[in-house]
């Protein structure tokens, strides 16, 4: 792993970051380096040591058109992490989804599943930041990104089919809450098309919901007071488990 304070490009990518976050209203107060880990698989994520955030970023996402982006979203994970939002209190939000999976007797990998849900219920919330400090270009360029995150065909497998669908429903809520899903527009229309394809496939049930769960994705609110997060996230890992036990329509797939 690299130190990217030797590399003035890098260097001036985040601070470039920095200063549209601030602009768009949402200032950084941390002091925040990036590195940069050549072993890496997903695109990046940001964490703290001894009080410096740092933000950690694959070397083969140098190159991806959505460094920006990147940049904004861990930023923006910053951000809330230094207002202690309650979505990113995580010894707290650990041990709802923690009680929450003993309660309902769930496995490791379905316990996983729920934390993987979580993900998508805080990034849904971070992305409001991301967006605010995108201009217009570049949030039409998110639109074909999250679009890449749609799964359409089932695998037959119960965990695997809720998991895309509950991406799939992230991935429809992050670009509707930003008015990114006119039906007039081709590629948009092509995008509701694709994403409610796989919960269409698994039957009537599993489409509402499916519904349900999108639609509480686009109306999830950052400014929900601690308690009001803390029912509204056992809320949604109903819904999720729910999901996950329609299993009658998903099995008749395999």
């Amino acid at each position: 792993m690299s130190l990217a304070r030797g590399d003035r490009s890098l260097q001036e990518e985040l601070d470039w970051a920095v200063a549209r976050l601030a602009k768009a209203g949402y200032p950084i107060r941390s002091k925040v380096r990036l590195l940069v880990d050549p072993k890496l698989d997903i695109m990046g994520y940001a964490n703290e040591e001894e009080g410096i955030q740092h933000i950690v970023i694959a070397e083969w996402a140098l190159q991806s058109e959505m460094l920006g982006g990147l940049l904004f979203h861990e930023l923006a994970h910053i951000y809330h992490t230094e207002r202690r939002s309650p979505s990113h209190k995580f010894k707290v939000t650990n041990a709802i989804i923690t009680e929450f999976s003993q309660r309902e007797g769930l496995n490791e990998r379905e316990t996983g599943y729920l934390v993987e849900g979580f993900s998508h219920l805080q990034n849904v919330m971070v992305d409001d930041i991301v967006f605010a400090a995108m201009e217009e270009s570049e949030r039409r360029q998110a639109q074909g990104f999250f679009s890449g995150w749609l799964t359409e065909s089932p695998s037959g497998y119960p965990l695997a089919d809720a998991s895309a669908l509950a991406r799939n429903a992230f991935a429809l809520a992050s670009v509707k809450r930003h008015g990114l899903l006119h039906e007039d527009e081709p590629n948009a229309k092509e995008m509701a098309v694709r994403g409610r394809a796989l919960a269409k496939q698994l039957g009537k049930s599993a489409q509402e919901k499916y519904d349900a769960i999108e639609e509480f994705l686009v109306k999830a609110d950052p400014s929900w007071d601690e308690e009001t997060f803390h029912n509204k996230l056992v809320l949604f890992l109903d819904m999720l488990v729910a999901l996950l036990r329609e299993k009658d329509q998903m099995e008749d797939l395999r």
